[in-house]
């Protein structure tokens, strides 16, 4: 076994020339030239262009979705600026009625007022004609009781009866000056 051995390195060592393993052979070259040729083509024909398609339907995928996207926003916007110009309006509508339920409540006030300051005037010059009318027959009472003491008292001083009825008119009379002269 070992005279195979030395059989075989002896069979290595045996052209003197010596082998350069980095410059390839021509056999070598061609069938490599060949190989990368129809990789090359398989990967141009065959593989390459699915991926570029794949590419570019996801390249016009996202382009739809961002103008998809950019008129969703768009419309958003102007759902926004339409709710706010109909909030601004709701606002405003609420101000004026709120401004003409107070414009009410302020007439209606000032009429209840009218209306209460009426009466008291009306309950005012009642009270005050019942407070004459009340003096008057108070007078009239008090100048009658006046006007039987004092013809009791003349009738008394003199010691004659005096007649009633004439001593009245003449108290009466007499009241009627002095109440003129106040």
């Amino acid at each position: 076994m070992s005279s195979a051995i030395v059989g075989v390195l002896a069979a290595a060592e045996g052209p003197s020339e010596s082998l350069n393993p980095i410059i390839p052979e021509l056999n070598e070259l061609f069938y490599g030239l060949i190989f990368f040729l129809a990789l090359w083509a398989l990967m141009k024909f065959v593989f390459l262009p699915p991926v570029l398609r794949t590419m570019q339907a996801r390249a016009d995928k996202i382009r739809g979705d961002l103008g998809k996207a950019d008129s969703i926003k768009a419309e958003a916007e102007s759902e926004t600026a339409d709710y706010q110009q109909s909030l601004a309006a709701a606002r405003a509508e609420s101000v004026r009625i709120i401004e003409s339920a107070r414009a009410e409540a302020e007439a209606e006030r000032a009429e209840l007022v009218g209306a209460a300051e009426q009466e008291a005037a009306r309950l005012r010059a009642e009270a005050a004609t019942e407070i004459a009318a009340a003096k008057r027959a108070a007078l009239a009472e008090l100048q009658d009781s006046v006007g039987a003491v004092a013809v009791s008292a003349a009738s008394t001083l003199v010691q004659a009866d005096l007649d009633p009825d004439t001593q009245r008119q003449l108290v009466q009379q007499y009241l009627d000056q002095a109440a003129s002269a106040n």
